[in-house]
């Protein structure tokens, strides 16, 4: 299986000119942890809760994290699973050709078996994950 199969394709984005008060909203209304940012369908950043919280800034863009880690569709799910656990992060985007298409979480389940695609666990995750 692909993060194609899973990957949830309606994203909530946020922009860098949109204030910390809106990503806010957004991720409390969405129940999300993190908006991708970007700039006519290209990604330039992510916000997450930590950004909103314990970041200085009035915008998006002076809050993101610039540092985005990706995937395309076809990554299978094993690494897809593997990239979520050793960098410590909660949800990867999906790019086709630098496009922001899709994104997967920890929390999407495969369609097949139901299992989580990051099962559950104890471990700690950062700030800013």
């Amino acid at each position: 299986m692909n993060v194609n199969d899973v990957m949830t394709t309606n994203v909530i984005t946020v922009t860098e000119n949109q204030t910390k008060q809106q990503a806010a909203r957004l991720l409390s209304e969405h129940r999300i942890s993190g908006l991708p940012v970007v700039n006519d369908r290209s990604v330039v950043g992510v916000v997450s809760e930590f950004d909103v919280i314990g970041k200085e800034g009035r915008t998006v863009g002076e809050i993101m994290s610039r540092g985005v880690i990706s995937v395309t569709p076809d990554t299978d799910l094993e690494e897809a699973s593997r990239i979520l656990v050793h960098e410590r992060i909660k949800r990867l985007l999906v790019l086709d050709q630098g496009r922001l298409i899709g994104i997967v979480s920890r929390a999407d389940q495969c369609p097949r078996c139901e299992a989580r695609i990051v099962p559950a666990s104890s471990e700690q995750v950062p700030p800013g994950s």
